[in-house]
């Protein structure tokens, strides 16, 4: 018998509570940071798989700065955003109110895959002038061009910079498209929002890393042997408990994107990518890895603390 481990930290931070699964797919944005640029401070990917890749590390006061290392990225895919309507807000007694909002008649057809009762409205733009503080456009996502479905993701994406230059840039793409590099440039840090694989109703040694108890243990050993004392009389809530495991809304903060091309050649396997197929549109090399199966919508948003800014590494290989 080899060696024998004797002890393990209990995993499970109790920072992440509820363990619950999350309400939609594709998570919703609850802050937008401050942002000088024109142009929407988001854009919505798919995740493609994760491969390896080799540059020449430019951070500085590093050991490995100046030569060639090999680090873990992840592909997404990152079709054209279609911007299907504009939404201006105002300030309310408790935050933000939406004002109202405008919609394209050009994308009814797709859109009423997600929402069969939409119909677009015909608001005139001029009437959203006053009192208007935020401006955000309304994005659909084409899941069929990376075969996630037919249902395209819709959701809200704030624009940066002054309250007229963000009205006056929304209004121009309306019933538009939007690339992911009119957004994001290579080498920027982002913010990634998704949604982690689902691994169903787990026990407490799956789920919080519980010993297993001894052989010749009355009742369970895959279990706590016991789940608190005499006083208080309740079970406290750190105490390890069956229950959901995976399928959480999970925030990465200051993720580096590495590349952005169209040239599929340079990252498609001749086989395809597993669970998901060949990449056929705009994508992304992320450095590390990100939550989420294949075909998974991802939210990549402007960094809420964003760190130094690094130049473009010199990328020598990427492995397919």
């Amino acid at each position: 018998m080899g060696r024998r481990k004797y002890s393990r930290p209990r995993h499970g931070s109790l920072a992440f509570l509820p363990r619950g699964r999350s309400s939609r797919l594709l998570p919703r944005v609850k802050h937008w940071p401050d942002a000088d640029a024109v142009g929407p401070l988001g854009f919505i990917v798919y995740k493609v798989g994760m491969t390896s890749i080799h540059y020449i590390d430019n951070r500085p006061n590093t050991p490995t700065s100046g030569n060639e290392v090999t680090k873990a990225a992840t592909v997404v895919a990152a079709p054209p955003m279609k911007v299907v309507g504009v939404a201006f807000y105002g300030r309310g007694d408790k935050g933000l109110v939406e004002l109202g909002s405008i919609w394209t008649e050009r994308y009814a057809e797709q859109l009423k895959r997600r929402n069969t009762t939409f119909s677009p409205g015909r608001a005139d733009p001029e009437s959203f002038r006053d009192g208007v503080e935020e401006v955000r456009i309304i994005v659909a996502t084409d899941p069929k061009v990376v075969g996630a479905g037919k249902r395209p993701h819709i959701a809200e994406i704030k624009v940066g910079g002054d309250v007229a230059k963000a009205r006056e840039y929304a209004l121009s793409k309306l019933g538009g498209e939007v690339r992911l590099s009119e957004v994001f440039g290579e080498s920027s840090y982002v913010d990634v929002l998704g949604v982690t694989k689902g691994k169903g109703f787990q026990g407490v040694v799956k789920r919080y890393g519980v010993s297993i108890l001894q052989r010749k243990s009355r009742k369970t050993r895959r279990g706590v042997a016991a789940i608190g004392p005499w006083n208080p009389h309740y079970v406290m809530y750190t105490v390890p408990r069956s229950g959901q495991m995976g399928y959480h809304r999970r925030t990465e903060f200051n993720k580096r994107i590495l590349m952005i091309s169209d040239d599929t050649s340079k990252i498609n396997p001749s086989s395809g990518w597993h669970r998901f197929g060949l990449v056929r549109t705009d994508y992304a090399v992320i450095e590390g890895s990100l939550p989420g199966t294949p075909k998974r919508p991802l939210f990549l948003r402007y960094c809420a603390r964003p760190p130094k800014p690094l130049e473009k590494p010199q990328i020598t290989m990427v492995e397919v």
